[in-house]
């Protein structure tokens, strides 16, 4: 009771009820609470008020925004910017003029093939002939004609052989102690069966030297194929002497064995075709040549041998099967006679 009393203030606070106390105090805190809302409000209400000023205000720039908007003289700056562009490639014009200088050029080109176009054409081959060995050539063509001739295509392969000759037959007008073109030239001839002939040119050959071995195993077969067998062993006897692992040694060796064959010397035969086996063991003729000096000199168990290498490199040579049955009848006879 004595807040309250307190809070009236007042000396009256004695003299009156608690009651009018309080409804005192109501009304003057509503009093209160009323002049506080009053100053409350009279403040916002300036505010508000000088607000609206202040919209029109931003509202008259407006105005001001299409002022620089309307700088209209840009636009004339770009077109003379414009202006320069266009004449920039006015100034590529001169520079297409310099291509066109070239142009007077080309007539200029035109003349020179006009320098060559006055030589005939004649003159160049003959120039190349003589800087170039004909030796080579003849070479190309003899080798040329031989593999044609392995295909049995005889027309083309006899057309690379006569080039090869031609070839060196001019090449020994120039110059008759070039030994290749002698080579060559005794090579196709051999190729075309012409024996008396790489004679001929052999004895030529060998006048200028005497120890060339190509022409001393070519002049062997030469003769060979002439039925000169004297000749012929003598040759290639001189070969093999001279070279005894050359390219034609086992060639050498089996004439050799030929001529012994024909001759019925069969252990001389079978030495020869022998060695020329052992050299090269891949001609299925060699071995059947072989196992027909066996046979023929009663080694029938090494005739065999050779006819069973025969087949094995060719399946298809009937002789050397009919050989090999014939030499096992011949070895099965013979065990009978042994027995009984």
């Amino acid at each position: 009771m004595k807040p309250e009393i307190f809070i009236s203030a007042g000396p009256l606070s004695g003299l009156l009820s608690h009651a009018k106390v309080r409804s005192i105090r109501r009304l003057w805190l509503t009093a209160a609470l009323m002049l506080r809302a009053l100053t409350l409000f009279s403040q916002e209400e300036p505010t508000p008020q000088t607000v609206p000023p202040v919209q029109p205000a931003p509202a008259q720039p407006a105005p001001v925004q299409p002022a620089p908007v309307q700088p209209v003289p840009v636009q004339p700056t770009q077109p003379t910017a414009i202006q320069p562009v266009q004449p920039t490639p006015a100034q590529p014009a001169p520079a297409q003029v310099a291509p066109t200088q070239p142009a007077p050029i080309l007539p200029g080109t035109q003349i020179v093939p006009s320098v060559p176009s006055q030589p005939p054409v004649q003159n160049p081959a003959p120039a190349v002939q003589p800087a170039r060995r004909p030796g080579p050539d003849a070479l190309q063509n003899y080798r040329i004609g031989r593999d044609m001739e392995a295909r049995n295509r005889f027309e083309e392969a006899n057309a690379y052989y006569n080039e090869a000759i031609r070839i060196c037959m001019e090449e020994l007008n120039r110059n008759s102690s070039n030994m290749d073109s002698y080579t060559v030239l005794t090579w196709a001839l051999l190729r075309q069966r012409k024996y008396t002939d790489v004679i001929n040119w052999g004895d030529r050959a060998l006048r200028n030297n005497a120890n060339d071995y190509r022409i001393i195993e070519t002049m062997g077969e030469a003769y060979f194929y002439l039925n000169d067998y004297q000749h012929s062993l003598t040759m290639l006897q001189r070969y093999v002497a001279s070279i005894p692992r050359g390219d034609r040694a086992s060639t050498a060796y089996f004439f050799m064995g030929e001529i012994y064959r024909n001759q019925r010397k069969y252990l001389h035969a079978d030495i020869a075709y022998t060695t020329a086996v052992t050299l090269e063991g891949n001609i299925f003729l060699w071995w059947f040549r072989l196992g027909t000096v066996r046979e023929s000199a009663g080694e029938y168990q090494f005739a065999i041998e050779a006819y069973e290498k025969c087949v094995g490199l060719n399946p298809n040579y009937r002789e050397a099967t009919e050989a090999l049955e014939r030499t096992r009848r011949l070895i099965t006879t013979a065990q009978r006679n042994q027995g009984g």
